[in-house]
């Protein structure tokens, strides 16, 4: 299946971040009979409102909010810290990995995360993949702009992925690398390379913003249609500025018996009238009503951006409404959220195990995301672990109750000061156990 949205993307990640035509002004439409000269001071004189960025971080931001729980076990638990700390040899860790890829997934409809490893590596065993982190896998996004052609089989699992990358020797015209289950080829300025591999599939991990049909690379965007509207909303704020510009300004009339050669009207001019014709001096200007209905229909695109969002937490978006209703929304949004953290979860299970296939080491890997995004307070969250623990479950699930309880109450924490501190609290729990059995009530004496 070739790209055949190129146009599209480039439309929604302009719109994202306020760029290209945007900033430009490019996106603007010029009227059939508008001069050239004024065609481009509109696009000097032009502005975007982004409705896209705050919509989109609105999706991405709450799964990112607190940190995922991950538990991992096997040979390949140390050559997976030192990939997990540093995917791509940049110092970013697992976490920025995925929250990129679940940016332009969001935004795009789909994410590819590519994983390979260094050409001519002499790695012969587990140690020498523990010694150097360069003898590791390295893993990185590719947005769908760039891509040019995903092809599956019958179940969906990609067998063929194109996509274009900087060309090292030439920066004005992008490489093509072309990844199959037997190896990789690269076209450039010099040439073409190639290179094999044994994994048996292609290392590249599709990251969908939602369910789509199984045998669709290019799912639509979620946003496709709110971008159209903030494109229509920033040709309509140039119409506005330029009737602004034209019309907002009074002019002076009053009655003179000459002739006007010559008079441009504006603020800094006035037109005459016949003496005879009984008028007094006056101001005189255009009807606002083209420049009212430019502004009202730009607050209803707003208002249909933030509802084709399903967004009820971004500044603007909200409205009176009676309780349940916003309930209501906040339902929608909390499942969407829900789903979201889900597939993400998913995708960096596959990370995991595409990571085990290309080092050959076995590795046991779990992960949960946030799967509740109401709003809460963190009293709450404590109150409630207090009465979880207190059912005496066991060891193990009052440390799942332990995990949850630092993911509310410190969202900031970083992944290895995470596992410090659940390793504290294992050991706590050894400590309370040898005690409770040294105080003679474990052996049942008196």
């Amino acid at each position: 299946m070739r790209n055949d949205k190129i146009e599209l993307y480039k439309l929604l990640e302009d719109a994202y971040a306020g760029r290209g035509g945007f900033q430009t002004g490019e996106y603007l439409v010029r009227h059939k009979r508008e001069a050239a000269d004024k065609y481009s001071l509109r696009q000097k004189l032009s502005y975007y409102l982004n409705y896209i960025k705050p919509c989109v971080d609105a999706h991405v931001a709450p799964v990112f909010k607190t940190l995922a729980v991950r538990d991992y076990a096997g040979p390949g638990v140390k050559a997976w810290e030192l990939f997990a700390n540093d995917v791509n040899f940049l110092g970013d860790g697992i976490d920025k990995l995925m929250k990129k890829a679940a940016h332009s997934s969001k935004l795009n409809g789909v994410a590819y995360i590519v994983m390979d490893m260094a050409e001519g590596l002499a790695v012969n065993s587990l140690a020498d993949y523990e010694r150097d982190r360069n003898n590791l896998p390295y893993a990185f996004v590719v947005d769908a702009i760039a891509v040019k052609e995903v092809v599956l089989d019958k179940f969906g699992r990609i067998t063929k992925f194109v996509y274009a990358e900087p060309d090292a020797d030439n920066e004005y015209t992008p490489a093509t690398r072309i990844m199959t289950a037997e190896g990789w080829t690269l076209r450039s300025s010099k040439g073409e390379r190639k290179g094999s591999w044994h994994i048996g599939c292609v290392p590249v991990i599709p990251l969908f913003s939602r369910e789509h049909k199984t045998h669709d690379a290019f799912p639509p965007s979620e946003f496709a249609s709110a971008a159209r509207a903030n494109l229509a909303i920033f040709n309509m704020c140039s119409w506005l500025n330029e009737i602004m510009m034209n019309q907002t300004f009074s002019v002076l009339t009053y009655p003179s018996s000459g002739a006007e050669e010559e008079i441009t009207l504006g603020t800094n001019n006035a037109l005459s009238y016949p003496v005879d014709s009984s008028h007094a001096p006056a101001f005189i200007a255009p009807p606002a009503d083209p420049a009212t209905v430019l502004a009202t229909q730009i607050a209803n695109l707003q208002q249909e951006i933030y509802r084709m969002a399903v967004v009820v937490n971004v500044t603007g978006s909200s409205k009176l409404q009676s309780g349940q209703a916003k309930a209501w929304d906040y339902e929608a949004t909390n499942q969407i959220l829900s789903d979201f953290a889900d597939t993400v979860e998913n995708a960096e299970m596959k990370v995991a195990r595409m990571f085990s296939i290309w080092t050959g080491v076995a590795l046991d890997y779990k992960v949960n995301y946030p799967s509740d995004f109401k709003i809460s307070e963190v009293e709450q969250e404590l109150a409630n672990a207090e009465v979880a623990k207190g059912l005496n479950f066991g060891d193990g699930f009052n440390l799942e109750v332990f995990k949850r309880v630092l993911t509310s109450y410190l969202p900031e924490l970083k992944a290895d000061e995470f596992d410090v501190l659940v390793e504290e609290y294992r050991n706590l729990q050894e400590q309370q156990k040898l005690d409770y059995i040294n105080s003679g009530e474990g052996n049942g004496e008196e």
